[in-house]
């Protein structure tokens, strides 16, 4: 697998620079790139590491829970495994892999302090201590990522510089950089398929790599989700490319069964948002009334299986909308529908101030809803921002963001508090 140019590698090395003195704990789906992104990083910042996978090392795994359950400390479970004193282990990175097969060493991590510990979980903290361990989420590989990956970062700074100007980008710039991203749309970020897609340069193959993956993600689910519970998320994730095929795409649950409830299966959408598999947006002051995506675009893509429609291609900007989204630091997400239909896909709040953002699958949209939403807030000529296709511009209170520049919402959040 090529050697991607990730956003995450950046924060490693800031970790790295800090001294290590937390463990860190990278967490995300299977087939994010986990793995590759730890050992990339131990080679390149470390004369030496040692790895333990304790989802195939069943002795590992028997040996760190009886040493636990002696009352052994962690460092000299480590010395005595390894072979290796306290002080030389200390100089040298140890990446822990799919330490949810050990429940009893994430628990000892969290006092473990005597050399650097890089860990990989399959799914995020239900509840994480921020003094005690690192947790740094990786997710699919993001536009501006994408862009470095097929050897067009420059343009990353384009659309940053034009973000911060507000003029045009020039038309045949513009018109490649919508190229690339239609590429996005079917390719997504996850590196196996991104890998694809570089050694090949077509998408061709890369839906075969998609579905491996999808298989690979759901089996990976059996030992993140209790039993009680996986049954119930195995049905969420069948009937979830209907739901977003659907004109409304707020999720129903008679779609899997008649009379089956949100209480019923809440538990189940929390496993699936916690092992990275959905990403959920709530309605505006009705926490049981959701939407699902898939983890990523690319792969929400292949579960289509090549159909193609209107409702599909909203589907697929939708999900590319929020999994950008949802990267942005302190921010948080919900959406907004009246009795009367009139409904706005995405609201982005951060430090108290929330700005609602119209998708435009056409330039013949007229944004209606934007207003009927004003209106309800009492917020009439509020800023708000118009994605689509076309390029960069402002007139009043509207400025229109071509749909790849996304990620730059990010750096205002806003200008005007």
């Amino acid at each position: 697998m090529k050697e991607l140019n990730r956003t995450a590698m950046h924060a490693l090395l800031s970790w790295k620079e800090s001294g290590c003195i937390q463990p860190v704990v990278l967490y995300g789906s299977k087939g994010v790139g986990k793995t590759y992104l730890a050992l990339d990083f131990a080679k390149e910042n470390f004369s030496q590491y040692l790895y333990l996978n304790f989802e195939l090392n069943e002795v590992a795994r028997q040996f760190f829970t009886e040493q636990n359950l002696a009352g052994v400390m962690l460092s000299d479970s480590l010395s005595a495994y390894f072979q290796m004193d306290a002080e030389a282990l200390s100089n040298i990175l140890v990446v822990l892999d799919e330490i949810s097969f050990c429940p009893t060493i994430a628990a000892a991590l969290e006092d473990y302090r005597r050399s650097p510990v890089l860990s990989i979980c399959g799914q995020m903290p239900a509840a994480p201590d921020e003094f005690s361990l690192y947790w740094m989420p990786v997710a699919p590989l993001s536009f501006p990522e994408f862009l470095s990956a097929v050897g067009n970062d420059w343009y990353t700074n384009i659309i940053e510089g034009h973000f911060s100007t507000g003029q045009p980008i020039p038309e045949i710039v513009h018109t490649e950089l919508l190229a690339l991203f239609e590429e996005y749309l079917i390719v997504g970020g996850m590196p196996a398929a991104v890998n694809e897609y570089l050694a090949s340069l077509t998408t061709d193959n890369v839906g075969e790599v998609q579905l491996s993956i999808l298989s690979r993600m759901q089996s990976a689910l059996t030992s993140q989700i209790e039993q009680a519970e996986l049954s119930k998320a195995m049905q969420i994730l069948a009937v979830l490319p209907a739901q977003l095929e659907r004109e409304n795409k707020r999720f129903r649950f008679n779609t899997i069964r008649k009379g089956v409830t949100y209480r019923l299966y809440q538990d189940a959408v929390t496993a699936l948002v916690r092992a990275g598999a959905i990403l959920t947006i709530h309605q505006e002051g009705k926490d049981n009334h959701f939407k699902a995506y898939c983890a990523d675009v690319g792969l929400l893509h292949a579960m289509f299986h090549g159909k193609e429609s209107a409702e599909i291609r909203k589907a697929l900007l939708e999900n590319y909308m929020m999994q950008t989204l949802c990267k942005i630091p302190g921010a948080s997400l919900s959406f907004w529908e009246s009795e009367a239909q009139a409904k706005v896909d995405f609201l982005l709040t951060r430090e108290g101030k929330t700005v609602p953002l119209e998708l435009r699958t056409s330039a013949s949209a007229k944004g209606k809803s934007i207003g009927v939403y004003q209106a309800a807030h009492n917020e009439q000529k509020g800023e708000y921002f118009r994605i689509g296709f076309e390029n960069y511009s402002r007139k009043e209170n509207v400025r229109t963001l071509p749909i790849y520049a996304l990620f730059c919402l990010g750096n205002v959040m806003m200008e005007e508090k």
